[in-house]
């Protein structure tokens, strides 16, 4: 049997939590959440496979050192990564895509980064690199251009193993 320790304490959780619902003490929370919860970046990728399991990647202009990397980019503020990773792959090249599930969420503790990685196929269309893109290859998964980051290569991996479990 498990006792209560301190019973009094009930008092003042009911109390706070009555705070916690009033408009005023919901304001405050989320000033408070605001102001002291810390921020990471967010980004988000698509891992686009075709039929031979080859993979879409980009090379990227603003990227010095892993030129070549998936589509995507930074989520806008509230945006849902879903919807970011098609809006990156739109602004990038010009193509839509049937988005799959998440196979990959990387963590980066030094950047304070978060990477969302989708798959999915892309639906036929005109390709239009835009100015921050390159050139767009597809890849053998087994042969992909180097250097890339080790959560593109993990999530590639990832998504690769995903579309075989369907097969």
């Amino acid at each position: 049997m498990v006792k209560e320790v301190n019973a009094g304490q009930n008092v003042w959780k009911a109390q706070a939590a009555k705070l916690a619902q009033s408009q005023l003490g919901h304001w405050v929370m989320r000033l408070g959440t605001w102001l002291i919860v810390p921020r990471h970046r967010i980004g988000v990728g698509l891992v686009a496979l075709n039929d031979d399991n080859e993979v879409f990647m980009l090379c990227h202009v603003f990227h010095p050192y892993y030129k070549w990397g998936l589509p995507g980019g930074w989520l806008k503020k509230n945006e849902a990564p879903a919807v970011g990773v098609l809006r990156e792959l739109r602004e990038e090249t010009g193509l839509t895509a049937v988005l799959g599930p998440s196979v990959s969420v990387h963590h980066d503790p030094d950047t304070a980064y978060v990477g969302v990685t989708y798959v999915g196929q892309l639906n036929p269309g005109r390709l239009q690199l835009s100015h921050e893109i390159l050139e767009a290859k597809w890849f053998p998964y087994h042969d992909l251009p180097e250097p890339i980051t080790d959560h593109t290569r993990q999530a590639i991996k990832l998504a690769v193993a995903h579309q075989m479990n369907l097969g």
